[in-house]
């Protein structure tokens, strides 16, 4: 029999409007088309808006356990993130691990809801060899405090894939660091509390501690080339991969410059300009508005390049308005120095 590895997605936001002002953030059917495309199993855990999206849905609270809520009460916010989003970004790592269990897999691909996949994930060799696989770039520092700080933090499973062990521990982990280790979350938040700045302890960064613990061998970097030039995005909205400013980049439109073979995307590196494919790719925050004519053209659209110029320049405003501009950040930054020096 052929060996079946779910791709799964979380996703439940309402009628919350996406990027570009649609209801029910609809970029989530070109996720889960584009999935279905490749994949045998496709497992969506939603809500009531969106499961018409799927031809397998559930929704997500019926998989709620005591593990989940043992998590709750032992979890504190230290970010600048809402409070219910800070902690509903760990959710889906105890959901997923609860429809694994019921359903007898004893592994998953775990992809946001605004990626679009381009491989069969049951058939790719190396998941075979891990425990664990996500997307770690090798740059680490926070920007705004002196070099070699390592204080990013960053490892993303925007595409991970997961045995259930690897989900078992992680979620045990993440439970055991907040009950029992604050004080070491304690060394990144205070860094942004000392200085303003933006963000904090996230979900990314109890996943980068952990895969630190696994032995040599059973965690897969996905930002990673792979021995056919293959590799996974962690973000179409930016130039870098695993390393900084790795790929070639569209700067009007704040995106990398993708094109196309076989109905396969790729990018060429600036560095030695190596043909490199994409095996899924990532839309993250305002770039989702390209996904619905990636997804049908294989382009990005002209009226998805129209919003965005808008978009930037409404987030540039916001970001000014609330002080995140990396300016305004080491101004902070400055500011706080000068305070406790």
């Amino acid at each position: 029999m052929k060996r079946i590895v779910p791709v799964m997605v979380h996703h439940e936001t309402g009628e919350k409007a996406q990027a570009a002002g649609k209801k029910n953030q609809e970029y989530l059917k070109y996720c889960i088309a584009q999935a279905k495309k490749y994949n045998e199993k496709v497992v969506l855990l939603g809500d009531e808006f969106n499961k018409e999206w799927a031809d397998e849905w559930y929704p997500a609270n019926d998989f709620i356990t005591d593990k989940w809520k043992e998590f709750h009460s032992v979890f504190e916010n230290y970010s600048t993130y809402p409070q219910a989003w800070a902690e509903g970004i760990f959710k889906r790592f105890f959901l997923i691990l609860e429809y694994l269990e019921r359903n007898g897999f004893e592994e998953c691909v775990i992809i946001d809801s605004d990626v679009l996949v381009y491989l069969d994930v049951s058939e790719y060799e190396p998941f075979r060899h891990c425990k664990v696989a996500a997307e770690t770039p090798l740059y680490q520092d926070l920007d705004m405090l002196p070099p070699g700080n390592a204080l990013q933090w960053k490892t993303c499973a925007g595409f991970s894939y997961f045995t259930k062990q690897g989900l078992i521990e992680f979620t045990d982990f993440c439970i055991d660091m907040y009950r029992n280790h604050k004080e070491e979350l304690m060394v990144k938040w205070d860094v942004h509390r000392k200085y303003g700045l933006y963000g904090g302890v996230c979900e990314m960064s109890l996943l980068d501690l952990f895969v630190e613990t696994l032995p040599e061998g059973e965690y897969l970097n996905l930002l990673q080339d792979d021995q056919n030039n293959c590799v996974f995005d962690n973000s179409v909205g930016e130039s870098s991969g695993y390393l900084e400013q790795q790929y070639e980049y569209i700067k009007r439109l704040r995106v990398k410059n993708l094109q196309w073979e076989d109905g396969r995307p790729f990018c060429y590196t600036n560095e030695g300009r190596q043909k490199t494919y994409f095996l899924n790719l990532h839309f993250v925050d305002i770039t989702k508005i390209f996904m619905e004519g990636v997804y049908k053209d294989q382009r990005y659209s002209a009226h998805g390049k129209f919003v965005t110029y808008m978009l930037i320049l409404r987030g540039r405003l916001a970001d000014i308005k609330h002080g995140n501009t990396k300016w305004q950040q080491r101004l902070k930054y400055n500011k706080a120095r000068r305070t406790n020096s």
